[in-house]
């Protein structure tokens, strides 16, 4: 499912940034920096997914090694 996902993914970033040469190209200027901002909105929220997901991770991390810490006192 993530290797599926991932493909959709990436063929419509490159569907997006084919529209946005052509939208400059033909002169619709309102529409390419209205999908530059979906980029940036897309590409943003990624990255805060990462982050969670390494929080999430860095917590676990830390009361994993507190627990074992303290039962092999």
């Amino acid at each position: 499912m993530k290797k599926i996902f991932s493909r959709i993914s990436v063929a419509l970033m490159i569907l997006i940034l084919v529209a946005i040469v052509t939208c400059f190209y033909i002169g619709e200027f309102t529409y390419a920096y209205g999908l530059i901002l979906v980029l940036f909105f897309v590409f943003a929220g990624m990255g805060q997914l990462y982050k969670l997901k390494n929080d999430e991770y860095m917590y676990k991390k830390l009361n994993n090694t507190d627990e074992y810490n303290e039962y092999t006192r």
